[in-house]
């Protein structure tokens, strides 16, 4: 005897509405926080002042939106005191460390 499969269609408000109810949607957990930094030959280098520095050429030298800012690749290059970036996968550049 074959099982039948019943498929529910729902929309996605009544999904919402169910996920809430549930519990799902709810972040009770706070919100991590870290901090990194790169250590190398007697300097310490942090990835938010790495960031900042991205940002500062992304908002001032190339006169973009911080809202146009989706995404960042960071390549940090201790030997050579720098980090090499790119931006929304179509701006890339290098910051001295």
């Amino acid at each position: 005897m074959a099982e039948s499969v019943k498929t529910i269609g729902t929309t996605k408000d009544k999904t919402m509405a169910i996920e809430t109810r549930a519990g799902v949607l709810k972040n009770e957990t706070p919100e991590l926080k870290a901090h990194i930094y790169l250590q190398y030959m007697g300097k310490e280098f942090s990835t938010a002042d790495v960031m900042k520095q991205i940002r500062q050429i992304w908002t001032k030298e190339l006169k973009r939106s911080p809202e146009e800012l989706r995404s960042v690749n960071v390549y940090l290059k201790p030997e050579e005191f720098a980090a090499y970036y790119v931006i929304n996968d179509e701006v890339n550049g290098k910051i001295d460390l």
